[in-house]
């Protein structure tokens, strides 16, 4: 029994060392779990994620840089043929004046030579048709006549027929301008002595220079006479 007891003390005590507070602790102890922290944040994408994403915004811009560019250049080409067309209507309306002004230069040159031609021909400019202008042209043209004998001739004339190219002297049958006699006489400057002062003019002059000298040496004569 003694021993009996001694063994059953030994197991006793082997058991109550294996259920002892600190041998069942440094026995049986397992490690905690690790923590996971929960936040409302959205997990970071995968690197591969972030390579589509950033590959698809290039291609976008791309589209977007490629339109732009597509639009630039038909704006271009529309201004281009909108500069071409206004190019060509103003050579176009340039040519247009070029013809007018060399048109307009040829007249100025063709009427300077008329007048020339008649200041040499006949004495006086093409267009006028006062008589005692005529006459004052005629005298200074084409005889070299100034303004003093040109008075005298004017004197004359006032007393023959007041520059009237039709006047006829009812008793001598005188006739035009210079009051030739007859009329006929005039002729010899120009088939229409009748109804042309310049024709009747020339040879009024012409007819003063050969008798008196010059028509202030006729106006002289008629002064003193009263016919010339």
């Amino acid at each position: 029994m003694v021993g009996a007891g001694f063994s059953a003390i030994v197991v006793t005590a082997a058991v109550a060392g294996l259920t002892s507070p600190g041998e069942q602790n440094s026995a049986i102890a397992v490690p905690a779990a690790p923590t996971v922290a929960i936040s409302d944040a959205p997990a970071a994408p995968a690197a591969d994620q972030l390579a589509v994403e950033r590959a698809g915004a290039q291609t976008r811009a791309n589209r977007e840089l490629a339109r732009a560019k597509l639009l630039a250049a038909k704006q271009a080409a529309k201004r281009a043929k909108s500069l071409g067309l206004e190019t060509k209507a103003i050579a176009a309306q340039q040519a247009k004046i070029k013809a007018e002004l060399e048109a307009a230069a040829k007249r100025a040159a063709e009427e300077k030579a008329a007048r020339e031609r008649a200041l040499r021909n006949r004495g006086y400019e093409p267009g006028v048709t006062d008589p005692k202008e005529i006459a004052r042209q005629i005298l200074k043209n084409k005889f070299n006549y100034g303004s003093s004998q040109f008075d005298c001739f004017n004197n004359i004339i006032m007393r023959e027929s007041k520059w009237d190219i039709n006047a006829t002297n009812p008793s001598s049958g005188a006739y035009g301008i210079p009051q030739a006699l007859p009329g006929s006489k005039m002729a010899s400057e120009g088939s229409d002595w009748r109804t042309n002062p310049a024709t009747q003019i020339i040879w009024g002059i012409k007819y003063m220079k050969g008798r008196y000298g010059s028509p202030c040496g006729a106006w002289g004569f008629k002064s003193s006479n009263g016919w010339y």
